[in-house]
């Protein structure tokens, strides 16, 4: 669905009082010019004129960001064509590891070194449960897409992955999962807070509050892909090439403030909204 509201009018309206406040860095500042200029008369325009008819469109052209939301369409495509390619005959499970907030400053000043550790500790913790499960021993599979935020585009740092149910022998035999699920949850929580810690010790990082983040448990989310596997990769398609926010969720941009729509994953059957002021936002 087409929006009428845009980001680059939210950053059009917005972004001079926010420099005024934060400091953007070089490439934040030059992303924030391309989705600001996309598809004005500032990137130059294509007159279309149908052959057959007096009928005429303007079409400006784009920055082809990829974080802006109305670019990378073509790219988007070709993504999940590229992963749809690769399904295969057989069940498969949506996997999300969340690292806990306290860790989410790490990215203030280690933002490499946290994100690499956290694909490093995913990816070790399940090929642990892989190798040490007796019905369902041998190589696994998986895609994985990194989230920085949640809906209310509040920090929020986590990994979605999607599995195939099944791994893959020594042999070359393929062994479907008989189960509902695929590791339990709470033991993949541990083992990935145990993972997750020594990759960050080894990539010398600071750690923040490590009491709090020791002691406090940590989320893995698991279920079995109710859907087609390329339901869940159209969906991860979405943040891959256009950035955080579908301008589809932008309901209203007034003088001060920008109101946008969110899901509540507590109540998922409600579509709320939030309205911030456009600085904040």
């Amino acid at each position: 669905m087409a929006s009428q509201y845009h980001l680059s009018e939210v950053l059009q309206r917005f972004l001079p009082n926010y420099q005024q406040l934060h400091a953007l860095n070089y490439r934040q500042s030059l992303v924030c010019q391309h989705i600001a200029a996309c598809h004005t008369a500032k990137l130059g325009m294509q007159q279309w004129q149908c052959d057959r008819c007096e009928f005429q469109k303007i079409h400006y052209c784009s920055y082809r960001d990829r974080h802006c939301p109305r670019c990378q369409g073509q790219k988007s495509q070709e993504w999940i064509a590229k992963q749809q390619a690769q399904v295969i005959n057989g069940p498969y499970f949506h996997l999300v590891f969340t690292l806990p907030h306290e860790l989410n400053v790490i990215s203030q000043y280690a933002d490499k070194a946290l994100y690499r550790a956290l694909f490093q500790a995913v990816w070790q913790t399940l090929s642990q449960f892989a190798a040490n499960r007796k019905q369902l021993k041998g190589q696994l599979g998986i895609t994985t897409v990194l989230h920085t935020w949640g809906q209310t585009l509040s920090q929020h740092i986590h990994l979605h992955c999607l599995v195939p149910g099944g791994v893959l022998t020594k042999e070359g035999k393929w062994i479907t999962v008989k189960k509902a699920y695929l590791f339990p949850v709470k033991a993949l929580s541990q083992v990935f807070k145990g993972k997750m810690l020594q990759a960050l010790r080894a990539e010398s990082v600071a750690l923040p509050r490590l009491d709090a983040v020791i002691n406090k448990p940590w989320c893995v989310y698991s279920k079995a892909c109710l859907a087609r596997p390329e339901t869940v990769i159209k969906y991860l398609a979405r943040y891959t090439q256009k950035g955080m926010l579908h301008e589809s969720r932008i309901k209203h941009i007034s003088q001060d403030d920008v109101t946008f729509s969110y899901k509540d994953y507590r109540q998922p059957t409600q579509q709320k909204t939030m309205t911030l002021s456009g600085v904040e936002f």
